[in-house]
């Protein structure tokens, strides 16, 4: 019988994973409770209309059947090293002889219940666009307020984290709201729309070098945004929105960027970190007590407690390593050395035209037109097959071009 390898997760390391074991000596399954892989870095252009869900999703059984890997669509309850087995919620067990854990990262609200329950959030396509059908929503309310403190209330837009996602997501929501006000709610200019961007250190972009964090400050403050540093979102009940050092402010709308932790999966297996819920592994990226089980992705845990970006560059290089180990176990051969990660860089997108860039290796720390049209040719360029290539520039067209939206249907909220 023909050894079994599984992967949990159709995300980016997942499915470089699954395309390092093509054609290797056994039979390599993925589990996925969705039947598509998402180009996560552009959910937040859902979430602001920019960009149809369906244009980031892409059928798994499509990228995986010419390569002889299998699909399974189930959600997993339980992972059981001892017996070697995955548990479905429909109630099937599959067993492996090696396992990819590639589960990803949920967000993570630090205990606050409350808060998880009345904060909109762009961990998936539904949530995505559960946050734009609510922006969307709240300038229809905010038509038909007679109370002026009210109508504020629904034309305020706290978001709460200013890393990556964060700054992305505000500069397209302060052009979103730009465009809504000059072509669909017109009546509504006696009362601008705030939107305002709490974050917790006392700059954006963790990371990037401080004069391109000044610049994705400078943007969001041209485009009429308020940025609050050193602040830290403490409850929100859906009405009003209280932090550490400011008073509390009315808002019907908060956007929650500020954390992600482990998918829980991962956070119950051994050598899990109790906080972020990060598996430290050996430097093979296996489970000490589990060589035949890998972590990659969001999940894994740095060496040396550091931590390990959780963003897509490094879920790609980890699972296509873990597929490489795989394999080369399969074969008898030896093990590639330890992992290590190639840092190609980062960029974030500042709205329209505009981004910041930094690729330390090449030591270039840009933004401008120039960073925004490197970030537009490595997206295009990620995202996978040519329907959804096209699908993001005819949505690009109408959002750059007509400075129009690509979505901007209220479905649920």
């Amino acid at each position: 019988m023909p050894k079994q390898a599984l992967i949990l997760g159709g995300g980016f390391a997942g499915l470089a994973a699954a395309r390092a074991l093509q054609g290797a000596p056994c039979t390599v399954t993925l589990v996925d409770h969705n039947n598509y892989h998402l180009f996560q870095p552009l959910l937040y252009q859902v979430a602001t209309g920019e960009l149809q869900a369906e244009a980031i999703a892409t059928p798994l059984r499509g990228l995986l059947d010419p390569s002889g890997i299998g699909f399974r669509l189930g959600r997993v309850l339980a992972i059981d090293p001892d017996a070697r087995r995955v548990h479905l919620a429909e109630g099937a067990a599959l067993s492996y002889d090696y396992l990819i854990i590639a589960l990803g990262s949920v967000t993570n609200f630090f205990g606050q219940t409350e808060l998880a329950r009345h904060a909109f959030d762009l961990k998936g396509v539904d949530l995505a666009e559960r946050t734009r059908s609510r922006i969307l929503y709240a300038f229809e309310r905010a038509t038909s307020c007679t109370d002026a403190s009210e109508r504020a209330a629904w034309l305020t837009f706290v978001v709460a984290g200013g890393g990556a996602t964060g700054v992305e997501f505000t500069t397209a929501l302060l052009e979103l709201i730009a465009t809504l006000m000059r072509d669909r709610y017109p009546l509504l200019r006696q009362t601008p729309p705030r939107v305002l961007l709490i974050q917790g250190g006392q700059a954006l972009l963790p990371g990037f070098a401080p004069a391109l964090q000044e610049a994705a400050a400078g943007k969001i403050r041209a485009l009429h945004g308020d940025i609050l540093f050193g602040t830290h979102v403490t409850a929100y009940d859906g009405l009003i929105v209280h932090s550490t050092s400011a008073d509390p402010l009315q808002a019907r709308t908060l956007i929650w960027t500020a954390g992600i932790r482990a998918h829980p999966l991962t956070a119950a297996l051994p050598g899990a970190d109790p906080h972020s819920g990060r598996v430290a592994t050996d430097p093979l990226l296996r489970i000490t007590a589990h060589p035949e089980i890998f972590v990659v992705g969001d999940g894994l845990a740095g060496r040396d407690h550091a931590l390990w970006p959780q963003v897509a560059p490094f879920a790609i290089q980890s699972g296509r390593y873990a597929g490489a180990a795989v394999r080369a176990a399969l074969l008898g051969q030896a093990l590639p050395g330890p992992f290590t990660y190639r840092d190609p860089g980062s960029m974030v997108v500042l709205g329209r035209l505009d981004a910041v860039c930094q690729i330390d290796r090449w030591r270039l720390r840009t933004h401008g037109h120039g960073a925004w049209l490197l970030w537009v040719g490595v997206h295009l360029y990620n995202i996978i097959g040519t329907r959804n290539r096209l699908l993001t520039l005819i949505n690009w067209a109408i959002d750059y071009g007509a400075r129009g939206n690509a979505v901007e249907i209220i479905r649920k909220c």
